[in-house]
């Protein structure tokens, strides 16, 4: 897979539909977070219900190819959570026919989803991540985001997660205080593609993070506050440039 520059947005639940992405500078933009079965609905639901910004769709698949057909661009990904593997699955097959990529969610934190089996649950039941990687991998492209600051074997996982089919890791690289652990980034861009994540809000922390081992990097929260962030990320010898994953 080949990209025009080094920038990524990062999946915003509630946030990230067809529109807010279409015309975003960075090569790869991220669609979703996205609720794929009825359990991780319910979970959004409950998440919507204490003030969080979630996409709540009637029928979730059919919500979910719908921002796919309105985002009309080439390079893309769409962020998902969900309670089984069928749901996973299924919006692996409509990714497919659109050409684009499906990321596996392994990353949120909020309660709800994590007692519903999604996120970064997966973390901590690391052979049923890997089954959902091995499963959509044989469908379409697929990366794992996961995040950072827990006690487990990154590394081992990271090697684990390649070995399933998983063509990329995006790694929210959070330290738990606040910034960005680029010596995580470095140890886990040993063993295939990274996107790292994390405090990217200038063009010296979007280099640093190239320069710490990733092939790309992801930025969130800053696009909310300038809405010309890419734009003006481009200025970067760096981060302008072609990248293969």
């Amino acid at each position: 897979m080949r990209f025009e520059n080094r920038l990524v947005l990062s999946a915003m639940a509630g946030i990230n539909d067809a529109d807010f992405c279409r015309n975003q500078k960075a090569a790869l933009v991220i669609l979703g977070g996205f609720s794929a079965d009825k359990t991780a609905m319910e979970a959004a639901k409950m998440a919507a219900m204490r003030g969080r910004k979630e996409f709540i769709f009637s029928e979730p698949l059919d919500g979910i190819e719908r921002e796919i057909k309105n985002l009309k661009r080439e390079k893309f990904a769409v962020n998902v959570r969900s309670g089984s593997l069928e749901g996973y699955m299924e919006v692996a097959e409509i990714v497919e026919r659109y050409g684009g990529i499906l990321e596996i969610n392994a990353h949120c934190r909020q309660p709800e989803f994590v007692s519903a089996g999604c996120g970064e649950w997966l973390l901590f039941n690391p052979e049923k991540l890997l089954e959902i990687t091995r499963e959509v991998s044989k469908i379409s492209t697929t990366f794992v985001k996961i995040r950072g600051s827990h006690p487990i074997d990154y590394e081992r996982l990271a090697s684990k997660i390649f070995s399933a089919g998983a063509k990329a890791i995006h790694i929210d690289a959070m330290i738990p205080n606040g910034g960005c652990n680029f010596s995580l980034i470095s140890r886990i861009s040993r063993y295939g593609p990274v996107i790292g994540n994390n405090s990217f809000t200038d063009i010296e922390s979007g280099e640093k993070i190239i320069r710490s081992g990733a092939r790309m990097a992801s930025a969130a929260r800053a696009v909310l506050k300038d809405m010309k962030f890419f734009e003006k990320m481009l200025r970067s010898g760096i981060l302008s440039q072609p990248v293969e994953l």
